[in-house]
């Protein structure tokens, strides 16, 4: 399993741009049979008693502040821990594996021996039951290309889980990836389908209200609709400013649904309850409420974003300044200037009707 992990993941370290994989992978095991080979004469050392002895360079065998190291001090009998003969193929034997891992483990790299494997590799084995001389669960470590930009940190966390699927599809076992970033930028993997799935919650939650509220499918039709056409707006200048998708916009978005209803319900109350024909019902709703909306909705609010312009931090005034600004312009756009343009030309019959009244009768002669 680990030869062909490591050699998977130097297969992909070839293709960079597409697997994010700068380099092989450091594998544990594979340091391991290094530092315990015969030809390694100062890593894997033992006392005469069987215990692990360090390198000449390290405590108890050197001091920093003595001399030569090694020559007559408490160091001088240790031997390297195998022969060729002691070896199967120059691989350990169970018994031999379950001893001298966590002697690895533990051994401090230094010139003597730079494989020592507590500072590389002490977190990457998990002993929990290694006595049987089964590893139930370790890690390989390699480096991800330099990534600097939100999609290229998204597109290395899909490319590495890809990558591990694979890899567990083969083997038949769990292996999944792991590295700072993926916390952060895991959310970004579904981050289309989370922002529609709450705009789409958010809609129908308005379409729903004013359903109760109005009791006219139509008039709640039409607001949906130039509801629907606020935030596909909103969303377009967010391209034109280059505005990244992410979990602050989007929570943005929804809450504009939300504002933008204010741009659009009084105006089309105010025709509903209006008499005479489109034109003149909508002319009425403009002169009613328009100057309400105007100062009481747009202007409030603008003054409450301008503020926002001034900010010291980046994301007050991209994700707040710039965002509720071109909420601000559009919501007033679309309820004061294109509704009443749509009711007047397909707004929904008013709620009430001019009835004529009748002709007095004429006095009775006298």
């Amino acid at each position: 399993m680990s030869c062909f992990m490591t050699l998977q993941i130097s297969r992909a370290s070839l293709v960079p741009k597409s697997s994010y994989i700068a380099k092989p992978a450091a594998s544990w095991l594979d340091d391991f049979l290094v530092w315990i080979s015969p030809e390694a004469f100062s890593c894997c050392r033992k006392f005469v008693n069987g215990s692990y002895c360090p390198p000449d360079d390290q405590p108890p065998c050197c001091f920093p502040d003595e001399g030569p190291c090694g020559l007559g001090g408490v160091c001088k009998d240790c031997t390297t821990c195998f022969r060729h003969s002691d070896l199967v193929n120059d691989r350990p034997t169970t018994a031999q594996f379950r001893e001298k891992l966590p002697w690895f483990l533990d051994a401090l790299p230094s010139a003597d021996c730079a494989k020592g494997g507590h500072g590389a590799y002490t977190n990457s084995v998990d002993l929990n039951g290694f006595q049987s001389g089964v590893i139930q669960a370790s890690e390989f470590r390699t480096y991800h290309t330099p990534v600097n930009r939100q999609g290229d940190y998204v597109n290395a966390l899909r490319a590495a889980r890809d990558f591990c699927s694979r890899i567990s599809a083969s083997l038949k076992m769990d292996i999944f990836p792991y590295s700072v970033f993926y916390i952060f930028f895991e959310q970004y993997l579904d981050i289309w389908k989370i922002a529609l799935i709450n705009l789409a919650v958010a809609l129908g939650a308005v379409f729903v209200v004013c359903l109760v509220i109005t009791s006219s499918l139509w008039s709640s039709a039409i607001i949906l609709l130039v509801l629907v056409m606020i935030v596909l707006d909103i969303m377009g200048v967010m391209a034109i400013l280059g505005i990244q998708l992410n979990a602050v916009s989007v929570v943005n978005l929804v809450m504009s649904i939300g504002i933008a209803v204010e741009f659009c319900v009084h105006i089309a109350h105010a025709f509903m309850v209006s008499t005479g024909d489109r034109s003149q019902r909508a002319k009425i709703a403009l002169c009613t409420m328009g100057a309400s909306v105007f100062s009481g909705i747009t202007l409030t609010k603008l003054v409450g974003v301008l503020v926002l312009c001034f900010a010291t931090s980046e994301i007050f005034v991209v994700y707040y300044f710039q965002m509720y600004l071109a909420l601000v312009i559009i919501g007033f756009l679309h309820g004061l200037v294109f509704l009443p343009v749509l009711l007047s030309l397909f707004g929904p019959p008013s709620r009430y009707s001019v009835v004529k009244g009748q002709p007095e009768d004429a006095s009775s002669s006298s």
